[in-house]
């Protein structure tokens, strides 16, 4: 089954209906509600990073992304946001932001690991250059970014406005 995304101008394709989760292009409702419900360590992130709330990140971002993508569980509940700010005509600053439950559920969970890589490989085709920083107590996403095999090229020790570690990342 296939859908297209007329924002995007591409196809995002499933491999059977039999796909836990999914995803889809974000709608405003999608900011509320993973802002209220964001795991409490992508909260400290955004706050580290640039002192906002979840909700303020999230518009920001869905503004400012091409794509803004929502991952939906398999009981149809948003779960998380994603999506690349264009930063130039071949680079873009990647970010993912989750609610608790995109971890809670085992099945969701599996699903998202295994199209997390080949929605991946489908970003790449428009930015081959994929970066951004990480804040480094942030570890589920220290160690996701690994397996999807960025590479961390920098130490910033006082990032953002409380001056936190965060690690510099990139995929070329």
């Amino acid at each position: 089954m296939s859908i297209p995304i007329s924002r995007m101008g591409r196809v995002l394709s499933y491999e059977s209906e039999k796909d836990v989760a999914y995803q889809r292009r974000t709608c405003l409702e999608d900011i509320r509600i993973i802002g209220d419900n964001m795991r409490d360590e992508d909260i400290a992130e955004i706050r580290a990073q640039s002192g906002l709330d979840p909700v303020a990140s999230l518009f920001y971002c869905f503004f400012k992304s091409n794509p803004c993508m929502t991952m939906v569980s398999r009981h149809g509940h948003p779960m998380g946001m994603w999506g690349v700010v264009p930063e130039s005509d071949t680079s873009g600053r990647i970010w993912m932001l989750g609610c608790q439950s995109m971890l809670d559920d085992s099945s969701d969970k599996r699903t998202f690991l295994r199209r997390s890589k080949v929605e991946l490989d489908k970003i790449i085709q428009e930015y081959p250059v994929l970066f951004n920083v990480v804040d480094a107590r942030n570890k589920i996403h220290v160690r996701w970014l690994q397996w999807m095999g960025f590479t961390f090229i920098k130490k910033h020790s006082e990032y953002g406005p409380e001056g936190r570690l965060f690690y510099e990342f990139v995929r070329i």
